[in-house]
């Protein structure tokens, strides 16, 4: 009797599908583009190459942004929104709104004109690291390590959560305005659109000497 064998089984499935990996977005721009609104996210969209798809919720739009950019256009993406919401501002703007920021957290912040520039000293200083002294207190800006620092008694309350005194306060006027703008832009990002992976600023209060 010929005996017929049945076909050979396959260790796996005939075909297998290929699934495009989804970009790798950043916390800090999927907050950015939750906080855009719907008719800016649509000119997004349609600036970075997406075809118009009518009656898209914000939520949707904001997902369809992430899944179909390249991981190097959303870093672009990223820095414009940045820029479109920073890029105009002074340092008295930029300053005011960390200000205001601290002052809706915590329920109160300093008020520059506690502290006169006059009264600032120039101790150390170079193109991205500022010492001053303020009334006998000891001030640090320094933008390579994202460090902020006073000895004053206020600061070694609000050093804890992150907020400003009147001497850094001072200090961010007194610095080069393109540094100052650049921390504070910084500063204010991380604060109100960060994760846990977005770079942030350390708060340091030293004992007064």
């Amino acid at each position: 009797m010929k005996v017929i064998s049945s076909p050979r089984q396959r260790d796996g499935p005939l075909f297998s599908a290929i699934h495009r990996q989804r970009p790798t977005a950043s916390l800090l721009l999927i907050n950015l583009l939750r906080d855009t609104s719907t008719p800016i996210l649509v000119y997004l969209a349609e600036q970075y190459g997406l075809r118009r798809v009518p009656g898209l919720t914000r939520q949707a739009l904001v997902d369809r942004i992430l899944r179909q950019l390249s991981e190097e256009v959303l870093r672009r993406l990223e820095d414009d929104l940045i820029a479109a919401r920073y890029g105009s501002l002074s340092v008295s703007d930029l300053l005011q709104l960390a200000l205001e920021g601290d002052r809706r957290r915590h329920g109160r912040a300093p008020r520059l004109e506690d502290m006169p520039a006059d009264d600032a000293r120039l101790i150390e200083g170079d193109a991205r690291r500022w010492v001053y002294t303020m009334h006998g207190y000891d001030v640090i800006i320094d933008l390579d390590r994202r460090y902020l620092a006073c000895s004053c008694p206020f600061f070694q309350f609000a050093s804890r959560r992150q907020a400003l005194c009147k001497h850094l306060a001072r200090a961010f006027t007194l610095v080069p305005e393109a540094y100052a703008r650049e921390a504070l832009i910084d500063l204010l990002v991380s604060r109100g659109y960060g994760g846990p992976d977005t770079p942030g600023w350390s708060f340091d209060a030293p004992k007064a000497a």
